[in-house]
């Protein structure tokens, strides 16, 4: 088993749902939290910590007064660009950079509502791996909608291009194909769908192999015929898509002990390793074997955490990883060997 020990341990002061390390200084983590209250109303914020010595020093923090904040992924294709889902049917753009006191600025450069009324959610972000100004965006109302960056002004903005109910329940999550081609879709209704970017035809669904909702889905951008999706039922499940339009075969399935919340590839491709954050389970490293049917747990975060593990994240040389659970506010850092 791969040797993970906890280096730090701290507390955030509303429950964390998201985290990213900063691409390109791993010093620095951001976190996304989420805050429901009594009267229904949501707020959150976007903290920023400072990792250095292996620590997490609270830097500072960014309200959101009228939402909470769901998801957060860096775009692949350039690492100053974050992007934050929001409770409101929101998207936000935030630019970050270094400082010259060492430290970060992260500025909030452009805001849209992607969903029609601000009482949908936005589920989940996922950036096209091809595409710079292409994402994905999950609603709680069961559509997928595909939007585009414009950067042809000063200030960047966003537009929606297309949208697609794939769901009846909320939709979870979406991942795109190697070749940005095909757009994985996951939902609180148990189904897996991919949709044809470059038709726009919806091309399969699989209705039958998750027993509970599907929650998030990991495509490998070196091999176009493998898929995971990750379920509330527990498991980890490999897929094999050779074939046009074909919805493959599971060739393997792990049970995880948690529900398979968020797939996080390893930042080094030839490492072959997975971080899975498995909500009450903890978080699990898993090894992506070259053989579909091999992949393995490898190493597990079950200590540390007392509650759901919705986030989690490498840093950009794989030396660290750090987890955060939601109702006891933790925030955890691991050093990994």
């Amino acid at each position: 088993m791969e040797h993970v020990s906890l280096s730090y341990s701290t507390l955030t002061q509303l429950p964390p749902c998201a985290l990213a390390f900063y691409p390109s200084d791993s010093r620095f983590v951001i976190v996304g939290t989420y805050k429901l209250e009594q009267d229904g109303s949501r707020h959150g914020t976007l903290d920023i910590y400072d990792c250095a010595n292996g620590e997490l020093e609270h830097c500072s923090t960014i309200e959101s007064t009228d939402s909470s904040i769901l998801d957060l992924k860096f775009s692949p294709h350039d690492s100053s660009l974050l992007a934050s889902a929001h409770s409101t049917g929101r998207i936000c753009l935030w630019r970050v950079s270094p400082t010259r006191e060492d430290g970060i600025d992260v500025e909030l450069i452009s805001t849209y509502d992607v969903a029609d009324s601000s009482d949908v959610l936005v589920l989940s972000i996922c950036f096209s791996p091809i595409d710079p100004v292409v994402l994905s965006v999950t609603l709680s109302s069961g559509e997928w909608r595909l939007c585009s960056i414009s950067t042809e002004s000063a200030v960047a903005t966003l537009q929606v291009d297309n949208s697609f109910m794939a769901h009846s329940l909320e939709a979870w999550t979406s991942a795109f194909s190697s070749n940005g081609s095909l757009l994985f879709s996951g939902g609180d209704d148990s189904v897996l769908s991919a949709y044809d970017l470059r038709a726009g035809i919806k091309v399969w669904q699989d209705k039958r192999t998750h027993s509970a909702g599907v929650t998030s889905i990991l495509p490998f951008h070196d091999n176009e015929s493998q898929i995971w999706t990750g379920s509330y039922d527990e498991k980890l499940r490999v897929w094999d898509l050779r074939g046009p339009y074909s919805k493959g075969n599971v060739v393997n399935e792990l049970s995880l002990g948690g529900g398979v919340w968020r797939l996080i590839d390893h930042p080094k491709v030839a490492e072959k390793l997975v971080l899975s954050c498995c909500m009450h389970g903890g978080a699990r490293i898993i090894n992506t074997s070259d053989e579909l049917s091999d992949a393995s747990v490898v190493g597990n975060i079950s200590e540390g955490h007392d509650s759901m593990v919705y986030g989690g994240d490498w840093s950009s040389d794989g030396g660290y990883i750090a987890t955060c659970s939601f109702y006891d506010k933790k925030l955890n850092l691991w050093s990994y060997r």
